[in-house]
């Protein structure tokens, strides 16, 4: 039996035919007819109900003396911003709805100034100095508005921290809240104390070999696609996806073998993040949309084929679970889960079930995107910037002439590529994977940022893409790709921009699997580079929803010298990674 519409249950009885109170589990024609005929019925009562007139007066008026009092009275008046802004949340909406925030929030820093209202009780700043109050270790700064009770009890969320909310999930009739969506600090701590040293640089270096393995299918479809048309950002996405499937799982999905978005896992991901991304700017209609289960269960039965991507990448890793289980093998395994499992079987971890699940699949749901729209980031800038793809692949070469190098660059060694690590960090920065403010609230007090005053329960931002092209900090060059500023900078403005950093996030919120990405990132770069003569295509599109993809990435690549680490790789005819119409139909047979 199933429960129709809990929300609207709290009207009085009579307000819903008792016949649609229960759907019975019949076949689905019957379900979507009574679940039709009930939301009619519904929909004539409130039509001719008696006190709807007086009622929607009511409404008119609290949303008429609410934005007065924005514009006359509240603390936030005197902080600049859209007029939009100051009054109603679709300003927010309208910031995001189209993937455009990245540009908005530039424009509107460079118009109003290092604080600026993007909502009634909202403010995003670009001050680098509010990085440590607001994202530090000992920051007060939350996700949430708690309660006094907080530490002696699980907080009830108010409205005002609900930003993070849209990004969870519901499975099997619970919250389903990560490491990123959790509001709660304490709950947080329990998830990553566990894990934490799993992420660590020397744990994730046991990993290179599994790394190592992706890298070199890669290379090889990439001499066996010569000539032929594809997007190459695909191919790096891709690439990551299935290191971080094998560094979990020791099992690669096989995006890579098949060329293809593999159970479109990387399609869930992205509707995903624009379900959270707008949503999240009026984080109340969650209730009635992906939390409410009687909603889900509504889209279910009228529309059984609409995806719920977030529980799709869990169902993903469940499986996984189950696979391990039965493997006769697992002893000798060494990829993520089997360490977990070693530290559970062991009494070292008293982590859950759901608790493990949970790490999984946040693996896949973060370990992928950030790392594949950096490769695409740094490819972009090399191929816009010739002087300095020249002076990368001429460092790559020298290494390579006195033995530097390993068959496949290891991360130890790619540290010692000076140039490779300043255009990398260098790409980051002009293109962070996240290019939209990370909320927190304002603790109890108030405090001053920027020189404006913001009274305790305001929300305030930080948008990395926005602080990285702060010119006191980065030079009045911020906006150029020039990857000397990390080399060349006096050390004072290194450790600066070594503080307004923000690729990976700050403090205690920092990415969990930043050395993931940073170890991959560091070995196919200059992986690729050794075997191929890369030229730019195209230009891309970003669409910024939470994360700011590229879509699509063409790409021109042509085979260089033979090399010994890599017999198959022989000097051949051009590859050409452009998107046309042909290489459209041919994915869509794929898919």
């Amino acid at each position: 039996m199933v429960l129709w519409l809990p929300r609207i249950a709290a009207l009085p009885e009579h307000c819903v035919p008792h016949k649609y109170h229960v759907l019975p589990h019949t076949s689905n024609t019957i379900n979507t007819m009574a679940a039709s005929s009930a939301l009619a019925e519904l929909f004539h009562y409130v039509r001719h109900w008696p006190w709807l007139p007086a009622l929607s007066g009511l409404l008119v008026t609290y949303f008429v003396l609410d934005a007065l009092y924005q514009v006359f009275l509240s603390p936030l008046r005197k902080i600049p911003g859209p007029w939009l802004a100051r009054v109603s949340r679709l300003y927010k909406v309208w910031r995001v709805y189209d993937g455009g925030v990245h540009h908005k929030d530039i424009a509107a820093h460079q118009k109003y100034g290092s604080a600026i209202r993007v909502g009634p009780s909202h403010v995003t700043v670009s001050d680098p100095a509010a990085i440590p109050l607001i994202f530090g270790i000992s920051s007060k700064f939350l996700k949430v508005i708690t309660p006094p009770s907080f530490i002696k009890a699980v907080p009830e969320m108010t409205e005002q921290g609900d930003f993070y909310k849209p990004f969870g999930a519901r499975y099997e009739g619970t919250p389903w809240d990560t490491m990123f969506s959790t509001r709660d600090p304490f709950y947080h701590r329990s998830l990553k104390v566990p894990v934490s040293q799993k992420f660590s640089m020397t744990s994730i270096r046991q990993f290179e070999p599994m790394a190592d393995e992706c890298a070199e299918m890669f290379l090889a479809a990439m001499q066996e696609l010569e000539g032929q048309t594809i997007d190459f950002g695909s191919w790096l996405q891709w690439y990551a996806f299935d290191v971080i499937a094998a560094m979990t799982f020791q099992a690669r999905f096989g995006f890579m073998e098949k060329r293809t978005d593999v159970h479109g896992m990387i399609g869930a991901i992205e509707k995903a993040t624009v379900y959270g991304t707008v949503i999240s700017q009026v984080p109340a209609l969650h209730a009635w949309l992906l939390e409410n289960d009687a909603v889900l269960w509504l889209v279910k039965k009228l529309a059984p084929n609409t995806p719920n991507p977030l529980v799709h990448i869990i169902d993903i890793a469940k499986r996984e679970i189950e696979r391990y289980e039965s493997d006769q093998k697992r002893g000798a395994r060494t990829d993520f889960l089997a360490l977990l499992q070693a530290d559970i079987n062991s009494g070292k971890n008293k982590m859950t079930d759901r608790e493990l699940l949970n790490h999984l699949s946040n693996n896949l749901l973060a370990g992928s995107d950030t790392t594949g729209i950096s490769l695409r980031s740094i490819f972009y800038y090399l191929m816009r910037n010739p002087s300095t793809y020249r002076k990368l692949v001429a460092e790559i070469d020298e290494a390579d002439a006195k033995g530097a190098l390993s068959e496949y660059v290891t991360y130890a060694e790619c540290l010692q590529l000076q140039y490779l690590q300043a255009v990398i960090k260098e790409a980051l920065r002009l293109h962070p994977a996240v290019q939209m403010p990370l909320e927190r609230i304002v603790p109890e007090g108030g405090v001053t940022v920027c020189k404006v005053y913001l009274p305790a329960g305001t929300t305030v931002g930080v948008n990395p893409l926005v602080i990285h092209h702060n010119t006191d900090v980065f030079g009045a060059d911020a906006d150029k790709f020039r990857p000397e500023r990390w080399i060349e900078s006096p050390e004072a403005q290194l450790k600066a921009m070594e503080r307004s950093f923000l690729a990976f996030g700050h403090g205690s919120r920092t990415c969990i699997g930043k050395n993931i990405s940073i170890l991959e990132m560091g070995k196919l770069v200059p992986q690729i580079l050794r075997h191929f003569d890369v030229e730019w295509a195209s230009d891309w599109k970003v669409h910024t929803y939470f994360f700011a993809k590229q879509n699509p990435q063409p790409q021109l690549l042509k085979p260089v010298r033979p090399r010994t680490c890599l017999p198959m790789l022989e000097p051949s005819a051009k590859l050409i990674f452009a998107r046309s119409a042909a290489h459209d139909r041919e994915h869509a047979t794929w898919r």
